[in-house]
């Protein structure tokens, strides 16, 4: 044991030569040759001389005797392991056989690189089949496989759709009904173009019982008889002097039994169904369109202008007196409808007009698109089909001849625009008819056949003046922008998702037989389609009930007193 007064002995000595007061530089730890170095340690790629050619050959899919290992000093990028054939075929025969059945091909960041693949071992340890290291090519596929197959299931591959959606339930039930549309109505300007077939003359009661017309009769039939075989009954048959039959429309059932009718001459009627008698009759300019907002009757006529009468006032003379009439339209009026609540009317005429107006107000409210700094709601076609929500009461949807859907919000409030966005579909084919579900969030539309231009009379004379050049058949050109092929909407019932607006499903009714409209039943589960071709109307099931939450009672309030 030394003593304590000595100097401790340096673990490394110091040289004589060495100047005094210079740090001593740190001792890095050798390499593997022995020899230290100065800065970090890098390890370098692999040479191709460490790992077997036959290995690397089979890793890209090669032959061994492709590659010359002395034409190579480093080991280059290697591609994905899918590329190959091999692999390709051994893949597309596993998810055949297998459970895997998704797959994709490997980036190029894959972790089966040239740089994982340099600190494998070399070819006398890890490439052998039996050594641990050793990893085959089908064994790489298979992990691969699994991975795509873990990735893909954690994206959604197809939409949901509610219990009640027409997904599932939209079918033709084979019921028909012989009836009869009314003759074609040409505007005064005798425009053949502007000429329209009105709303087919029917209406479902609350009690399901559909009243249709056949000729200048109107007759009725219960459709939610099982199996519908409830007969056909007749309600009244008006005289020929009065007019032909345009509108139909039954009462909400807080008036009760009640059903209004107008004709082509201005007659109106309102019959009570139970006892078959007539309770009230006047007569106004032209009936088009008509719609109940609880006792108030609307009524809208051939000039555009729209009146409100209150059918609790008797007698008749004294209705006609007190009548409220409101006028902006220039055109005759297409289409009326009323919110859910009865506090927003909106119409539509024949020259794509549409207004919303308020109950309590004659002038309509202010919404829409801006169209030369005013807000208009405007279509490029004859307005043919207006509906609000039933679960948003200020949500509207209309359509025209030409095939476009629009949906608005219909609050004055906002200065912005009031089209929703999305909120315009281009089908392509006339819309007679929209419905909004009252089960979940879907639209149902029903279309026509479009006319071709070389039918209108205008445009024949044109073509018969105008000779048509003849163009020459273009080539196929690779680099124009490909368009997804449009679905034809053409005699079909069509349903889409709301708000994304995609299509959730579509029926044709017949491929030479157009719908001139439709309606549901109460329950909003089935519609009835007319199709004057044929002179009948079919019923349809549209969407399953929404089923209803039962609640339970809480085992506290049984419990505590």
């Amino acid at each position: 044991m030394p003593a304590p007064d000595q100097p401790r002995a340096l673990a490394t000595p110091i040289s004589a030569t060495a100047p005094i007061n210079v740090p001593r530089k740190r001792l890095l730890s050798l390499g593997e040759g022995g020899e230290s170095s100065a800065g970090p340690v890098l390890r370098k790629r692999a040479r191709i001389s460490s790992i077997s050619v036959g290995f690397q050959n089979s890793l890209r899919g090669l032959s061994p005797a492709i590659v010359n290992p002395s034409a190579l000093d480093r080991l280059p990028r290697t591609r994905p392991i899918h590329t190959s054939e091999l692999e390709l075929d051994f893949l597309s025969s596993l998810s055949s056989s297998s459970r895997f059945g998704n797959t994709r091909p490997l980036s190029s960041s894959s972790s089966f690189t040239s740089a994982s693949r340099a600190c494998s071992p070399g070819p006398g340890e890890g490439d052998a089949p039996g050594s641990s290291a050793f990893i085959s090519r089908e064994g790489m596929a298979l992990m691969r496989s699994v991975s795509s197959a873990s990735l893909a299931s954690s994206v959604s591959s197809a939409p949901t759709y509610p219990e009640c959606s027409a997904k599932h339930f939209m079918r033709n039930t084979r019921i028909t009904i012989d009836f009869s549309m009314p003759p074609v109505v040409v505007d005064p300007g005798n425009d053949a173009d502007k000429s329209i077939t009105l709303a087919p003359p029917m209406s479902c009661s609350s009690d399901n019982v559909l009243f249709f017309t056949r000729g200048n009769r109107v007759h009725y039939k219960n459709i939610g008889a099982t199996g519908g075989a409830e007969e056909i009954g007749q309600l009244c048959r008006l005289q020929d002097s009065h007019g032909d039959l345009r509108v139909i429309e039954c009462a909400p059932v807080e008036i009760g039994d009640v059903l209004a009718i107008g004709t082509s001459k201005g007659l109106v009627q309102l019959w009570d169904v139970r006892t078959k008698k007539k309770t009230a009759s006047w007569s106004t300019k032209s009936v088009t369109a008509m719609r109940w907002n609880g006792p108030v009757l609307t009524i809208g006529g051939e000039k555009g202008t729209i009146r409100h009468y209150d059918t609790r006032i008797s007698p008749t003379t004294k209705m006609k007196e007190q009548v409220r009439k409101v006028t902006r339209h220039q055109a005759r009026i297409t289409s009326l409808d009323w919110n859910v609540d009865g506090k927003i009317l909106a119409s539509g005429d024949v020259n794509g007009v549409v207004y919303c107006w308020d109950a309590r107000e004659k002038v309509p409210m202010d919404v829409g698109e801006f169209i030369q700094r005013r807000k208009k709601m405007q279509h490029p076609g004859a307005i043919s089909a207006l509906a609000f929500c039933p679960w948003q009461p200020r949500l509207l949807a209309t359509g025209d001849v030409e095939g476009v859907m629009q949906l608005w919000n219909i609050n004055p409030l906002v200065r912005h625009s009031n089209a929703t966005t999305p909120g315009k579909l281009e089908l392509g084919a006339p819309i007679t008819s929209i419905h909004f579900s009252p089960q979940c969030k879907e639209i149902l539309t029903t279309h026509s056949s479009k006319p071709s231009p070389s039918l209108s009379p205008s445009n024949a004379a044109s073509r018969r003046s105008t000779p048509v050049p003849s163009t020459p058949s273009s080539s196929y050109n690779p680099l124009a922008p490909l368009a997804w092929p449009r679905i034809s909407m053409d005699k079909t019932i069509a349903v889409h998702s709301y708000p994304s607006l995609r299509l959730v499903t579509k029926l044709t009714v017949a491929e030479d037989k157009a719908i001139a409209g439709s309606l549901l039943n109460t329950g909003g589960t089935k519609i009835i389609l007319a199709v004057p071709d044929d002179g009948k109307m079919c019923v349809y099931d549209v969407w399953g009930k929404r089923k209803e939450i039962k609640r339970q009672p809480s085992f506290l309030g049984a419990t505590i007193r």
